[in-house]
């Protein structure tokens, strides 16, 4: 790995998150030729891929942030180079140096509530084999799956084994969850819910929201349809159950019966 460029960047008001800053290299104290130094007036809140001309737009970089406050409410944003900006990862900015990698194309996004403040940023380029190593070091990992089901008419689920209920599910980008509005009633599949090969478990957790505090989950089993209830635990007007979706010969289904409030 080459030795690290540090960029210190000041800036008169708030990053605003959106707003694309020209940083220019010509612009900057240099020190050494290892540290530059900015000041930025107007307003500011992304930076481009390049760094302000300092690096390759397509080299994958590592680059360790540091901003001069603890405001939990100061965050960073790696954004990616797609058409619709979403972001590989967001960090909470403070003090102590966090790391991100930015991958060609990427820019850093940043939206602060202090008015001023240091910006510091360690960047690094990384050769074909630190790539490699940094991508063996960080393999996929697995987000919980969201779903929310609305009922309108106020029908209350119902615990009957023997329909199969099947929500029609789409996914809602601003809240990041998969949506059904649906009056249905029966056991759910539990493939609708897992989204993985039927050779594979998951974990389900199910809430209920409007309802009298009296809602319970039952695993039925696709074979027999027999069930059984998993304990509940109430909270106020709302219930939380959990349960263990595990196939072996057959998949299982779900059912979560409970009277609406």
């Amino acid at each position: 790995m080459s030795e690290s460029i540090t960029l210190e960047i000041n800036a008169e008001g708030d990053w605003d998150g959106s707003t694309e800053v020209a940083l220019n290299r010509d612009n900057a104290v240099v020190t050494s030729r290892r540290y530059y130094k900015f000041n930025l007036n107007g307003p500011h809140g992304v930076l481009r891929a390049d760094l302000g001309g300092i690096f390759s737009p397509v080299s994958m970089k590592l680059v360790g942030v540091g901003y001069s406050s603890w405001n939990p409410e100061s965050k960073g944003r790696v954004i990616a180079s797609d058409a619709t900006g979403s972001f590989r990862q967001e960090i909470t900015l403070k003090p102590a140096m966090q790391f991100v990698v930015m991958y060609p194309g990427d820019k850093l996004a940043f939206s602060t509530q202090d008015e001023r403040g240091q910006l510091v940023l360690v960047v690094n380029e990384l050769n074909e084999a630190e790539a490699v190593k940094w991508g063996l070091g960080h393999q996929p990992f697995v987000m919980a799956t969201r779903f929310r089901i609305i009922r309108n008419t106020g029908t209350p689920f119902l615990p009957n084994p023997t329909i199969t209920w099947q929500p029609d599910f789409h996914y809602d980008p601003n809240s990041g969850v998969l949506v059904a509005t649906d009056d249905g009633t029966g056991a759910i599949p539990a493939s609708a819910l897992c989204l993985y090969p039927r050779w594979q478990g998951c974990y389900v957790s199910a809430r209920f929201a409007g309802s009298d505090g009296v809602g319970r989950l039952r695993i039925v089993d696709n074979l027999t349809r027999n069930s059984w209830q998993v304990p509940g635990n109430p909270r106020g007007r709302a219930v939380e159950c959990r349960g263990l979706h595990q196939p072996r010969r057959s998949d299982r289904a779900r059912s979560c019966p409970s009277r609406p409030g």
